[in-house]
């Protein structure tokens, strides 16, 4: 049998759309006063126990008691029954739509302003994305999904952007099953209450620049009890509780380890603490940076942002574009990001639709941010501030 090629993709289409697409990634200057990057992981002394002690017992691989006591205590910090720990967020959101049942034909609704991941996993299915633009706070716009709605919509997928919830009430209202992207939310409150009971599924990232982290990870967590039984059980090659190597389920490998888990709990452990650093740093830039021609995001009235990364818009005033910026700041050894590229202008995604969201393709064009570690010093920060004042 003949291997089909990859799709070839023809992005002369989306000329007209490159003042919205970043430029190339500025180089950072490591021979400058400071490096700071846009991200490194809060690691101390307790993840160093936790796996050394893991490794102790010999159970490094996808069993062992950090395993349960991290899922166990990551639920309770999000406000879950039940958490399933695998190996990436991206996992996460996989598991999640195949406990549904998506597949051909199916297709499910998620913003255009997110990372590239909460659509893949749809593709990874044989469903179609269907893409939505995003609201003044940065969430997907709940109007836009009733207008996105078919007879063959079979998911929404909000993402809880950089740290802000989405508007939960309103889109549960809908009447679909709702499986939340929460990779960015770790700590944030919809309405004075935590994320990850809401809807069928809540989906958390464990990446290394994220506020709770073991590096590569993810969770699924869930208050029901069918669903957590589903996943736990196709994340595991779906392995039957009757007999070994006997399989009556398409299941996958998206095991996390025990060693993973043990920093993971030893970052749940201090959770609080992590969660609120963000918030501090935030609001130091917040005040910092007020006044300048910068678009600082809103916060609904619904929302506690958690603040993952700290990020603005850079305006027509500021003198330099969003990319100028950057490369100042590069030069000054700060390292930055561009806001998501809208998953309707990304190559594998750009199906010749005239589609126009002017919202997610704004901050594309405009949007960055800087460095957010929950391990920034106030000197990091001022470092930052200057600079950015610097350069205006």
């Amino acid at each position: 049998m003949s291997m089909q090629p990859l799709r070839d993709y023809d992005v002369s289409v989306l000329e007209e759309k490159q003042v919205v697409i970043p430029g190339p990634e500025p180089k950072i200057n490591h021979e400058a006063e400071m490096v700071i990057q846009v991200c490194t992981p809060d690691l101390g002394e307790k993840e160093t126990e936790y796996v050394t002690d893991a490794i102790k017992s010999g159970w490094i691989s996808s069993r062992g008691e950090y395993l349960n006591r991290f899922e166990e205590e990551f639920a309770k910090k999000v406000g879950a029954k039940y958490a399933v720990a695998v190996n990436s967020g991206t996992s996460a959101l996989h598991l999640a739509l195949a406990t549904l049942g998506v597949g051909e034909g199916d297709e499910v609704i998620v913003p255009s302003a997110t990372m590239v991941s909460t659509a893949f996993a749809v593709s990874y299915l044989g469903a179609t994305p269907v893409f939505v633009d995003c609201d003044k706070y940065y969430q997907i716009d709940v109007e836009g999904i009733k207008r996105a709605i078919t007879p063959n919509t079979k998911a929404i997928i909000p993402v809880h952007i950089y740290g802000h919830p989405v508007d939960c009430d309103a889109i549960e209202a809908l009447g679909y099953p709702v499986i939340y992207d929460a990779a960015e939310a770790h700590g944030a409150l919809y309405k004075g209450e935590p994320l990850g009971g809401r809807g069928l599924a809540s989906c958390y990232s464990f990446y290394g620049n994220k506020i709770i982290t073991t590096g590569e990870g993810g969770m699924i967590t869930t208050n029901n009890e069918e669903i957590a039984k589903v996943a736990r059980n196709l994340k595991d090659v779906a392995f039957s509780t009757v007999r070994h190597f006997w399989h009556t389920r398409l299941g996958y490998n998206f095991r996390m380890t025990n060693l993973q888990a043990a920093v993971g709990l030893a970052q749940t452990e201090r959770y609080d603490e992590l969660v609120q650093k963000h918030i501090d740093h935030a609001n130091y830039y917040l005040e910092g940076l007020k006044d300048l021609p910068l678009r600082f995001p809103l916060n609904a009235p619904y929302a506690k942002n958690s603040y993952w990364m700290f990020g603005f818009e850079v305006l027509p005033g500021y003198g330099l574009n969003r990319d100028g910026l950057r490369e100042a700041l590069a030069n000054r050894g700060i390292e930055t990001r561009t806001f998501f590229v809208p998953m309707h202008l990304q190559p594998y995604y750009y199906d010749y639709k005239p589609h126009h969201f002017p919202n997610a393709e704004r901050l594309s064009a405009l949007g960055m941010y800087i460095p957010s570690s929950s391990k920034l010093t106030q000197e990091d920060q001022d470092y930052v501030i200057k600079a950015i004042k610097d350069v205006l």
